[in-house]
């Protein structure tokens, strides 16, 4: 028998924290072997900075007999400006217990609290092509979109060529320059930064159904002090014009201090009032030559675009990143979901 029960982590006993982190490190190797698994006590921690605008649900499915943890779900619900009616939910399910409705019923008790707290739509992510789409599929969710991630193998950087579209870049667009920071933004940036990442609203999001996303300034400084309190770093990369002190693009670095081999790129975005002056090669080319002088121990860096951003996905595989393997994404009516889980 299986028993799913509410997992309250800020009672919950050691052992319990110890079974979801090696439940999760087998779903990990199995969905992404090229990564290095968080340890132990970094993904301990993460349970202790949550975001203020959130609160989240999570459940375990036990095998009543042994008391062996075989499933986990889990469900942000997110209080902002926007996409109230939506959340995004994760399912995971230990392969030796798969196809016994467990990921079944772990979705009942999400759908249930979904609804209670008004949330008409649901949304979850599967690899392609894997049994999470089919999960998703057969409970009538639709698929809304497909992101790559990609890689870049550091060694194979052309540095000549990088070298190349910062000096088109600089003759392009000679009334900008890039300014530069690390972890946090600077004071003086903060409201015209925030005001920039309004931009990341224009990428292509396909069919998802979803507002607009509203940054603040408050939210910006938890979300830095929350990665540095989990042990990550960041650069960020600013185009600003010059003249008017306007801030038209910028890219994003992020780093692990448990794995000095490998970075993640972040946002890279221009404002589409600043497009077509090359300021988007310029920010990717400089921060890749920036990487390779100050931080020559990363051999990989890994990124994510939605298959059908055309412009961001040229400059990436110029520069060499590779595919490793889509994830898509899928939406459905909490409603919709409710009715077939009652099937």
């Amino acid at each position: 028998m299986i028993e799913v029960v509410a997992f309250e982590h800020e009672s919950a006993p050691e052992e319990a924290f110890r079974a979801r982190y090696a439940l999760g490190s087998v779903i990990h190797e199995e969905e992404a072997p090229e990564d290095p698994m968080e340890p132990y006590e970094r993904w301990r921690a993460s349970w202790r900075h949550q975001p203020s605008w959130q609160k989240r649900h999570d459940w375990s499915a036990i095998e009543e007999t042994s008391g062996r943890l075989v499933g986990t779900g889990f469900l942000p619900l997110e209080y902002l400006e926007t996409n109230r009616n939506l959340a995004w939910f994760s399912i995971q399910v230990d392969p030796d217990f798969r196809r016994q409705r467990i990921g079944t019923r772990v979705l009942e008790r999400v759908v249930e609290t979904a609804q209670a707290d008004g949330r008409t739509l649901l949304g979850a992510g599967a690899i392609e092509g894997s049994g999470g789409e089919a999960f998703l599929t057969s409970l009538g969710a639709e698929l809304k979109s497909t992101e790559r991630k990609s890689r870049l193998a550091v060694d194979r950087l052309d540095l000549g060529m990088m070298r190349e579209w910062v000096k088109r870049a600089e003759e392009r667009a000679n009334e900008y320059r890039l300014v530069e920071w690390q972890d946090r933004c600077p004071e003086e940036y903060l409201e015209r930064f925030v005001a920039l990442h309004d931009v990341t609203n224009t990428a292509p999001r396909d069919d998802l159904e979803m507002d607009d996303w509203v940054h603040t300034p408050e939210r910006m400084r938890e979300n830095e002090e929350r990665n540095l309190a989990q042990g990550g770093s960041g650069w960020t990369l600013v185009a600003e014009k010059t003249a008017t002190g306007e801030l038209a693009g910028f890219t994003d670095l992020y780093f692990s201090a448990d794995h000095d081999d490998i970075a993640w790129q972040g946002w890279t975005a221009v404002d589409p009032a600043h497009r077509n002056l090359g300021l988007g090669r310029w920010l990717k080319a400089a921060m890749a030559l920036k990487l390779v002088a100050a931080k020559p121990g990363v051999r990989n860096v890994d990124t994510w675009n939605a298959f059908s951003n055309g412009p961001m996905l040229n400059i990436n595989i110029a520069m060499g990143f590779e595919l490793i393997r889509g994830y898509s994404d899928w939406q459905a009516p909490t409603e919709r979901l409710a009715a077939n889980l009652r099937q």
